[in-house]
């Protein structure tokens, strides 16, 4: 969620946070402190260098958030530094972080359905001899041909009824935190934390530079395509951020999502 080049990876929050604890994030982080404390640079000064604000520039130097490959080279070069070497850092960092998403997702058990078609036994290798042959053959594919009107039949009837238009949307936890991160033209990221009647949510939204504010907001909804409320949490000129911080109400069962919206677009609820 266009902001891609000018911060985070697009579409990695999880990998950008792994990159950031990886040893190669940890030095990049180092090596961008050490490059700016020998240019004599301030935060302001580096940002009028640069396309980004002080508040992404100190997140990036300090190890807050995970830089995207161009900011790096623009601050190297800001401060007089070869970025060489810090983009090998940045590349080694990102390149353990999406080999540890990838294991991850691989450790994620398969769902139930295809746990138990993986665990069908095999068709014998010799089916002459062990396959139905004639009437008997026909009487199982009609039977699984019935069985499978049924679900279809009552499939129909189930959608056909408004009281089910509602169970695919799962309850939210009772209690917890997240951290949450949507880029579009400009991007919010933050933590969101919620008891069983309320729901704070912290964070921060960055115009790196499109045409017109850009805005985070927050769906507040028992589901998040459809909200019951929408909330502006907080808006930003192009090349400025604007903090935000609010606590909202949760009827029974409602949750909360953010989404950055910018040049009359805007991401899904995250």
């Amino acid at each position: 969620m266009g902001a891609a080049s000018a911060d985070a990876p697009k579409g990695l929050p999880h990998e950008g946070t792994l990159a950031l604890a990886s040893p190669a994030g940890r030095q990049l982080a180092a090596e961008l402190r050490r490059v700016k404390q020998t240019s004599g640079l301030s935060f302001a000064r580096l940002e009028s260098r640069t396309h980004y604000s002080k508040a992404s520039l100190e997140r990036y130097v300090n190890g807050k958030l995970f830089p995207g490959r161009d900011a790096v080279e623009d601050i190297a070069q800001a401060c007089g530094a070869d970025p060489g070497p810090l983009l090998e850092f940045w590349d080694d960092a990102l390149n353990v972080a999406l080999k540890a998403a990838m294991e991850t997702r691989e450790a994620t058990p398969p769902p139930a359905a295809e746990t138990a078609l993986d665990a069908e036994s095999p068709i014998p290798a010799d089916e002459s001899t062990h396959r139905p042959h004639g009437p008997f053959r026909n009487r199982r594919n009609l039977v699984l041909l019935a069985g499978l009107g049924m679900v279809i039949a009552l499939s129909a009837v189930v959608l056909a009824f408004p009281w089910s238009g509602h169970t695919a949307a799962p309850k939210p936890p009772t209690s917890g935190c997240r951290d949450y991160y949507v880029d579009i033209h400009a991007y919010t990221t933050g933590k969101v934390c919620w008891k069983s009647a309320s729901a704070t949510v912290n964070g921060y939204v960055e115009n790196p530079g499109s045409a017109g504010k850009a805005t985070a907001q927050l769906c507040v909804s028992n589901h998040p395509d459809v909200c019951s409320q929408i909330i502006d949490l907080a808006s930003a000129a192009p090349g400025e951020g604007a903090r935000y911080h609010r606590t909202v109400h949760l009827a029974a069962g409602h949750g909360v999502w953010v989404r950055a919206c910018a040049k009359g677009l805007c991401t899904q609820w995250d």
